[in-house]
């Protein structure tokens, strides 16, 4: 019963809804007919590819953007007088804003002549509608702001940044973000969680290191004839950490080289495997160095510092080398 009455429902209604899809899908292109392309708009300080948010509103359905690197944005919006360059006359509207709905801030007039280009880098421009308002934007720029600029972050930090400017903190400045675009650390919580988790992967780093040596020599204690001693008196190969069998004792050196296999296709994969998976975590590690938190630094030594001191065996004759993909051993 339920299940007639639900098909008659739908043929009954399949029109209005076939309606409101194409109504909804047409907004959807329409709105998207209506944006600047960010994908191709620049950053007037250094000529990277912006991020959406946060941005300064201007009137007339204008704005301005800046990339990710942090005081950028804060550059562009202080000062923005230090980044105006020459007023030149326009028929149409350049890309990436040719998709774009705009009106001059100064009169709201539509009928667009004139570009305001912001530089030295980048592709930004703003937009009037006759040379007089062009030049009054070009004088104060400042004036045509819509209060204060558009933020996707809190009050405990604002806007995002993959890398500082040199070592700064996070707190009450630029919002970091951790590794990936949408792990922006905007809260005290998530800057906490964001440092502990630094920390456990040097902590693991330093495991994985230890790890691996311990597996390779494993991986030749039981599938590798160890090669013999310089000395014929020695029954212990230092490296493996292994016996020699009396065999291998009694043979001449050269031919107990020869005895010597080596590791399996299996084994080499196993080990292989391993080590992409160290060097991937110490390359992401090297990538929050990099970021220039000055809290992600501490957590990253920190980290490696207490994986060292639980995990490494420090009283082997050969260490093992170092896993920093800049400085590897």
């Amino acid at each position: 019963m339920m299940v007639s009455l639900t098909q008659r429902w739908l043929r009954r209604n399949a029109l209005t809804m076939w309606m409101l899809l194409t109504m909804l899908l047409a907004l959807c292109s329409a709105h998207s007919r209506l944006q600047q392309d960010l994908s191709e708009t620049y950053c007037p300080v250094c000529n990277m590819v912006v991020q959406p948010t946060p941005n300064q509103l201007l009137r007339g359905s204008q704005a301005l953007y800046a990339c990710e690197m942090a005081g950028h944005f804060q550059q562009l919006v202080s000062n923005p007088k230090a980044y105006v360059r020459e007023i030149s006359a326009i028929s149409t509207l350049p890309a990436p804003y040719s998709n774009s709905t705009v009106s001059c801030p100064v009169c709201h007039d539509s009928r667009i002549t004139h570009a305001v280009r912001l530089g030295p880098h980048g592709n930004q421009m703003i937009f009037a509608c006759s040379e007089n308002h062009a030049t009054s934007i070009s004088t104060n720029p400042a004036d045509i702001f819509i209060s204060s600029p558009s933020n996707d972050t809190s009050a405990y930090c604002q806007g995002a940044t993959i890398m500082y400017d040199g070592f700064q903190s996070a707190f009450h400045g630029i919002c970091p973000r951790l590794l990936f675009h949408g792990w922006v650390l905007n809260s005290e919580a998530k800057y906490a969680l964001g440092f502990i988790g630094i920390v456990l992967m040097g902590i693991l780093l330093e495991w994985w290191v230890e790890f691996q040596d311990q597996l390779h020599r494993r991986l030749l204690r039981t599938l590798v004839v160890p090669p013999s001693p310089d000395t014929s008196t020695a029954h212990e190969d230092p490296d493996l950490d292994i016996e020699l069998s009396l065999e291998d004792t009694l043979l001449p050196a050269d031919q107990r080289a020869q005895r010597r296999r080596s590791l399996p296709f299996s084994a080499r994969a196993v080990l292989a495997a391993s080590y992409m998976g160290m060097m991937a975590l110490a390359y992401f590690i090297m990538l929050v160095v990099m970021s220039y938190e000055s809290g992600f630094f501490v957590a990253a030594v920190l980290g490696m510092g207490l994986g060292f001191f639980f995990f490494r065996d420090v009283d082997a004759l050969h260490p093992s080398g170092n896993p920093d993909p800049c400085c590897s051993t």
